[in-house]
C-alpha cells in the first residue's frame, strides 16, 4: 500500500505577516477563525499542481480533514480523480488552545511558538502534543485497514508531521519522501 498525505494548499492563514506584533485577543482570533481560513489565489494553483503530480496515481480512497483549506484542496484533486473525499475529524490541525488574553504584543510567529510549547505540558483539557500524537497515529491506522493498493489523505503540517514522527521506528511503514510544504505530497508505504 502507498499512502500519499498531501498538505493543504496556501490559505488565508498561511500568508498571514508572522512578524507582525498582535495582541494575544488577537492570536485567539487567528485560532477560532483557523478552520474557516479559505484557500489564497497562489493557494488554487498550488492544488492544481497537485493534480499534475498524482494524475497518474491509481488513487483508491481519497481522506480529508474538515478544514475548510484541506477540504477544498481534496475537492480539487478529487474532481481530477473522480473521488469524492471521505472527512475525517482527526486529520484537522493540531492547534494550540487560546492563550489568556494579558501581556504585551508580539509577533504572531512568537505566538504560535509559545502556544505550541504549552501543547507540551501532557495534563489539562486541551489537546497536548501526546493526545495529537494517538490522534494522528490512529487516524492513519483507521485510513490504512481496509485493503488499497493507493490512498490519499490531504491534511495539516502539524498533523502530517506528527503521523511522519509516529512511522519512523515502524517495522510495517517505511517514508519514502517528507514534503510539508503548502500543497507538499508526503509518501509512506507498507514494507
Amino acid at each position: 500500500m502507498k499512502v500519499f498525505l498531501i498538505r493543504h494548499a496556501e490559505s488565508e492563514e498561511n500568508a498571514l505577516d508572522y512578524n507582525a506584533k498582535i495582541t494575544r485577543a488577537d492570536f485567539n482570533a487567528v485560532l477560532l477563525r483557523s478552520s474557516e481560513s479559505p484557500l489564497t489565489e497562489r493557494g488554487e494553483q498550488q492544488a492544481r499542481e497537485v493534480i499534475t503530480r498524482m494524475e497518474h496515481q491509481q488513487i483508491d480512497r481519497l481522506y480529508s480533514s474538515p478544514m475548510k483549506r484541506a477540504l477544498r484542496t481534496a475537492a480539487i484533486l478529487g474532481e481530477t480523480l473522480a473521488l469524492q473525499p471521505v472527512i475525517l475529524e482527526n486529520l484537522r490541525e493540531v492547534l494550540p488552545a487560546a492563550q489568556p488574553e494579558r501581556g504585551r504584543p508580539t509577533t504572531l510567529r512568537r505566538h504560535f511558538v509559545r502556544s505550541y510549547t504549552k501543547m507540551l505540558w501532557p495534563f489539562g483539557d486541551d489537546e497536548n502534543w501526546a493526545s495529537a500524537y494517538l490522534r494522528s497515529r490512529a487516524v492513519f491506522q483507521q485510513m490504512t485497514a481496509e485493503p488499497a493498493d493507493e490512498i490519499a489523505a490531504v491534511a495539516h503540517r502539524g498533523t502530517i508531521g506528527v503521523i511522519l514522527f509516529a512511522l519512523r521506528r515502524s517495522r510495517t511503514w517505511r517514508i519514502v519522501r517528507q514534503d510539508l510544504s503548502n500543497g507538499g505530497v508526503s509518501i509512506v508505504v507498507r514494507r
